[in-house]
């Protein structure tokens, strides 16, 4: 029976198993029923012992055997459960009593996943253990894919961020030349319509890069609110205005009642009501 997975290589990182025993002959036992290419078996005679090879190495499984001095099975769990190292290290309890629901109970509390009685079958054990050192590697797989993806999102944050920080310029560039336009022919009307259309565009250009860089803020925790008072009226009568501009056939009625008066964020208020205008018109 293979004990790696099909997808294990030689050439891949080997897999920790810590064996905890105070009899030597099941130490040695044990490893030479378990011993396996990309496995490295760690072998500890007291809880101490086990302790020590644990701040050293990340297991993934520990089998404990129950009946030892000083420190049982029992207790080195429970100081495993305690440590922010070893805490999710599956355990598998060894031991030669008799069947005890009580015992058995014991060892379920302290954060055992199985309660295996000696002599144990071979069969037995290999299969539990092939188990766990399968999703100790799906794990590690699944947190390298997690890690270079949240890698690529930075990546692809920070082009956004560059590329948008880029745009402004020409975007800049767009509206002084319109501006100056506006001014060479006052006269033309048809230019003139020309014009506000192409410097509403150019506008509501600059309001979308402001908002993919509003994202990338997000995402780093750097966004934050610049609440002041304001007058909300007069937020959205300005975004009507700019909407306008642009479509001036759009037939835009506003109504204010009360006071208008908050504590907000202006540029973001006003971000709200250009899209929702946006998206009615």
């Amino acid at each position: 029976m293979n004990l790696l997975p099909p997808t294990a290589t030689a050439d891949e990182a080997p897999v920790s198993l810590l064996i905890v025993d105070d009899v030597p002959q099941n130490l040695v036992a044990m490893e030479a029923l378990l011993r396996r290419d990309g496995l490295r078996i760690l072998c500890a005679a007291s809880g101490n012992e086990a302790l020590e090879l644990l701040l050293e190495h990340d297991v993934a499984l520990a089998l404990l055997d129950v009946q030892m001095p000083e420190m049982d099975g029992f207790t080195l769990a429970e100081l495993m459960r305690g440590s922010q190292r070893s805490r999710h290290v599956p355990i598998i309890f060894l031991t030669a009593s008799p069947q005890d629901p009580v015992r058995s109970f014991k060892g379920y509390e302290t954060g055992a996943v199985d309660f295996l009685h000696k002599p144990v079958e071979p069969q037995v054990i290999l299969g539990k253990v092939s188990v766990f050192i399968e999703l100790y590697q799906q794990k590690l797989l699944l947190k390298a894919r997690n890690e270079a993806l949240e890698r690529a999102l930075t990546l692809n944050e920070t082009m956004v961020a560059v590329l948008t920080h880029d745009l402004r310029t020409p975007l800049s560039s767009i509206l002084l030349c319109a501006d100056k336009l506006s001014l060479d022919v006052p006269e033309d009307a048809g230019a003139q319509q020309t014009l506000r259309h192409l410097e509403s565009s150019a506008l509501r250009m600059a309001r979308m890069v402001e908002q993919l860089l509003d994202f990338s803020r997000i995402r780093s925790g750097g966004l934050r609110l610049q609440t002041r008072p304001c007058d909300v009226g007069a937020v959205v009568a300005q975004v009507v205005e700019e909407v306008r501009q642009g479509q001036a056939e759009a037939r835009i009625e506003v109504t204010c009642e009360g006071d208008m008066r908050v504590e907000g964020d202006a540029d973001r208020l006003a971000q709200v009501v250009s899209n929702l205008l946006g998206n009615a018109l």
